[in-house]
């Protein structure tokens, strides 16, 4: 099995046409149609069902896909690094972070570590809350932007808090709760609820959601996987959503109240206790150097 015949079969699966599948590849349909054959042959299994009117993927092709897209992933950025280190670079690092507004920073930390560490390679990747960790644990990253408890349990990581999040409600300017200077779990009753998905946020969120759902039964619950729906869904008169101040968005159309929550989460930036390498070290100080000056205006002001 080559690279070749991983390319032709992810392509083919995701788009179950032998044509677009060549067209991509800029290959011909025959050869595409001899990749999947000997892929087959190879592996002893039928991957497609091919009928003259449509292509699916088999059971067995189905599972093979799900696994070999995140190594056809892996495969393209390891050759494009190999590439890249042969002339350029002498080191790399990876860095992950779920793409919400709380890493609106990242970009002034990136300029600042790329002038006094040119020669190291930089891989971002978004991940959700628990694909993070994972992540993280297997050393396919080697920092990350996470939530303090994510990584308390953490036998091989450090933390670094960059600031404190706490509770709000997002909602449009005109919803009859932007009034409000502070909102009370009660005030959330009978309002439809934008909440994230308990199985992909912090477990503390996950408590707060929860004790919502039960002091406001008649509510009507929205769960989504990520607050950037969360802002669709309130624009789109949905409903409300209540989440850590850090991940809202600054927009004209939206009013952020503060919840009268007792609780708060430590957000900051975790890498591995046994990695020594300076240029980890230098990316840590930066970011915590860079939120530090950002803390210090937004005090002034």
């Amino acid at each position: 099995m080559h690279v070749k015949q991983i390319e032709c079969f992810v392509h083919l699966a995701e788009t179950l046409n032998f044509s677009r599948t060549a067209e991509f590849l800029f290959i011909t349909q025959p050869t595409v149609t001899h990749q999947i054959n000997t892929l087959e042959d190879e592996l002893g299994l039928k991957l497609f069902v091919r009928t003259k009117r449509k292509v699916e993927l088999t059971p067995a092709g189905i599972s093979f896909y799900n696994d070999m897209k995140e190594v056809l992933t892996k495969t393209n950025i390891a050759i494009a690094k190999a590439k890249q280190f042969a002339y350029t670079f002498e080191s790399n690092i990876s860095i992950g972070y779920e793409g919400n507004v709380e890493v609106k920073l990242l970009p002034a930390i990136l300029r600042t570590f790329k002038d006094k560490f040119s020669h190291v390679h930089i891989y971002l990747k978004i991940a959700d809350y628990k694909e993070k960790r994972n992540l993280f644990t297997n050393h396919n990253f080697d920092l990350i932007f996470a939530v303090k408890e994510s990584i308390d349990d953490h036998p091989d990581a450090l933390y670094a808090e960059l600031f404190t999040g706490h509770f709000v409600c997002v909602s449009l300017k005109d919803h009859p709760l932007a009034s409000k200077s502070i909102i009370k779990i009660d005030d959330l009753k009978d309002y439809s609820l934008i909440l994230l998905d308990p199985m992909k946020c912090p477990a503390e969120m996950a408590r707060i959601q929860k004790d919502i759902q039960l002091k406001c039964p008649t509510s009507p619950v929205y769960f989504v996987d990520h607050p950037l729906i969360s802002y669709t869904m309130i624009k789109g008169h949905l409903g409300i959503a209540v989440m850590p101040d850090f991940v809202c968005p600054e927009d004209s159309e939206l009013a952020i109240i503060p919840m009268e929550i007792d609780a708060s989460i430590s957000y900051g930036i975790a890498w591995h206790k046994n990695n020594p390498r300076s240029e980890i070290k230098g990316f840590v100080s930066i970011t915590k150097e860079i939120y530090k000056q950002k803390t210090l205006i937004k005090n002034i002001l």
